[in-house]
């Protein structure tokens, strides 16, 4: 075996440049790569949203406001994009959203694998959390689905329990996670939809692909 043979068997596999992910149609993108940017997409995406229903413009203000407020606070968290749906099935307003968030480790600690972090979300586990390793095409990951609700004083007034669902996954050749946090709101028109969603939710998982 060559000097150069050797140097070849011996290179480490890069880790994916990128990844790819199918969501249904309806589900609109942002991308948090800059404030500039997003705050034109929310409100591009707020006044398209809201063009034919009866809201003031303090309304669209105060969507907007909050929808900054959620990008905001995903990007400094490690998310890179994220996406929401506000749609109508039959009667039914629907809502729901995903952020997509790039786990690094802290400097000089290890990731940790999968099964610490089933471990960690299994220990601090609320009774109807469900914590579960499972497998997916691009490998394994860990499932944690759960249902938040807010505290009577939410700054925010938010009044309505959230289902969410997370997924943690390898990113290969690397000791970086990638989590899909998904959540819809659990308001009585949507509780017979939060089964069928979270369905949704775990094929849009299925979807993900890791790029070269």
């Amino acid at each position: 075996m060559t000097d150069g043979t050797k140097a070849r068997a011996t290179t480490p596999t890069p880790p994916p440049s990128d990844y790819r992910l199918a969501v249904p149609d309806g589900w609109e993108r942002i991308v948090l790569d800059s404030p500039e940017r997003w705050t034109h997409r929310i409100d591009k995406l707020v006044k398209r949203g809201l063009r034919r229903t009866q809201a003031t413009p303090q309304l669209e203000a105060a969507l907007a406001e909050r929808m900054r407020a959620q990008a905001e606070a995903a990007q400094a968290n490690g998310g890179v994009e994220m996406y929401f749906v506000q749609q109508v099935l039959g009667q039914v307003p629907v809502s729901a959203g995903l952020v997509v968030t790039v786990l690094r480790p802290s400097p000089g600690t290890e990731p940790g694998d999968l099964a610490d972090i089933a471990r960690s979300l299994a220990l601090h586990a609320a009774d109807n959390d469900a914590v579960a390793l499972v497998d997916l095409p691009a490998g394994p990951a860990v499932r944690h689905r759960y249902l938040r609700r807010p505290a009577p004083d939410d700054p925010d007034g938010n009044k309505l329990a959230v289902a969410h669902l997370d997924v943690y996954l390898a990113v290969p050749h690397s000791d970086q996670r990638l989590l899909l946090s998904f959540s819809t709101p659990t308001a009585p028109p949507l509780e017979p939809l939060v089964e069928a969603l979270v369905t949704l939710f775990d094929s849009v998982a299925r979807t993900l692909q890791w790029m070269a």
